[in-house]
């Protein structure tokens, strides 16, 4: 039996040469987490880990984002993030509200549930963010909160407005607010 081989998390800072982030990317176990206050950048970085490649363009805008998003996510983004989160198939498809018969089939992804696959990676690499530990954050991301009237994170990111709130705690957790 092989070893079970684990996510590695990469704080990019400003520090790192831009080959070194590119490399980074493309580690097949590797997770990148910008230390940027850019929303566009924070996104193009969830984006390029879920493609498992460096493809933040010169422009990186929320704009750029929401064509990337119409152009739809490919199934790998929907491994990839399966795997990261440690989470089944069924399990990720109920949130993203894709029939796991239909995700059998799917090659790539509607927009909106190309939305919703980023929703669920965006927050949960704000979990990793915040614990810097891909074990206490995907206990963290399944466990059920009282914050979140005793659901789980995932189940929360179902919508927007959940999400926003799942993000919330996360900035009290990081803070150091009681929750």
């Amino acid at each position: 039996m092989a070893a079970h081989q684990d996510f590695v998390l990469t704080f990019w800072n400003d520090e790192m040469l831009q080959q070194e982030v590119r490399s980074a990317f493309q580690r097949k176990m590797q997770w990148v987490i910008p230390a940027a206050d850019s929303r566009a950048l924070w996104y193009w970085s969830v984006l390029s880990n879920l493609n498992g490649r460096y493809s933040i363009p010169e422009d990186a805008t929320i704009s750029a984002v929401r064509e990337a998003l119409t152009q739809g996510l490919k199934k790998s983004a929907f491994d990839r993030l399966k795997a990261v989160t440690d989470l089944s198939g069924e399990e990720l498809a109920q949130v993203v509200r894709v029939p796991t018969r239909t995700l059998a089939r799917r090659e790539k992804f509607k927009p909106d549930e190309s939305e919703r696959i980023l929703r669920i990676a965006s927050a949960f690499q704000r979990t990793l963010d915040v614990f810097e530990d891909v074990d206490k954050a995907r206990r963290w991301f399944s466990s059920p909160s009282r914050a979140l009237g005793n659901e789980t994170p995932l189940k929360f990111c179902d919508t927007e407005p959940g999400a926003e709130e799942v993000m919330h705690l996360l900035g009290r957790i990081e803070h150091g607010v009681f929750t």
